[in-house]
């Protein structure tokens, strides 16, 4: 939200007016001053979305890697896809760290990953990343707070409700194994397909 304050000051020709024209201007000056003072409220970030991004890196960006899925048990496309998730944390969780982001849905976690639950009730992590679906994975390095891959844990998510069995490109994992091998990462951020997010004014405004 951008708050604007506008003061408008009248000018007259008539030089006996020009005493009552200054002080009314001088008003006016004073309340826009204070209209400004008490809308700073609005315009200073959000209480909330600071402490929800604090909480989010205390807990998720220690590592200098990051690998964040929105999830809901709630989506049958996120549900399909509980255990190519358990394998990712299994096989490269001791390198990257994996958070299960919740979209402000109240979803339960996979079990055995309750520690990598965060629910991102106002949207601020999911607008902060660029999450407009779930699933949707995101990978940063935290060191330079740079993205290096959004879009698709692999390509099983034909369209809303049609999930194949068997994936021919897997997005995610080629990813996380370049960074394992300490390789520069060749797959291109796509779109992603899943439930939508939101929606948020953390959304909206990006």
């Amino acid at each position: 939200m951008i708050c604007s304050v506008f003061v408008v000051c009248g000018c007259s020709d008539a030089v006996e007016r020009a005493g009552v024209e200054q002080n009314d201007s001088l008003k006016k000056v004073h309340v826009a001053h204070a209209n400004s003072s008490a809308s700073k409220k609005c315009c200073s970030p959000n209480e909330d979305s600071l402490l929800i991004c604090d909480e989010f890196r205390s807990k998720f960006e220690s590592k200098k890697y990051l690998c964040v899925i929105s999830y809901s048990n709630e989506c049958p496309i996120a549900k399909a896809y509980i255990k190519t998730i358990q394998n990712f944390v299994k096989q490269f969780g001791d390198t990257i760290q994996f958070c299960l982001l919740d979209p402000g849905v109240g979803s339960r976690s996979i079990s055995g990953m309750e520690d990598l639950l965060f629910h991102d009730n106002l949207g601020v992590v999911c607008g902060r990343l660029g999450i407009k679906v779930y699933p949707q994975a995101v990978v940063m390095n935290c060191l330079t707070r740079s993205k290096i891959y959004s879009g698709k844990i692999d390509d099983r998510a034909v369209s809303l409700g049609v999930v194949s069995k068997v994936a021919t490109k897997n997005y995610l994992a080629d990813v996380l194994k370049d960074i394992i091998l300490g390789k520069p990462n060749t797959v291109a951020s796509n779109e992603p397909i899943g439930c939508f997010v939101g929606p948020f004014d953390s959304i909206k405004n990006k």
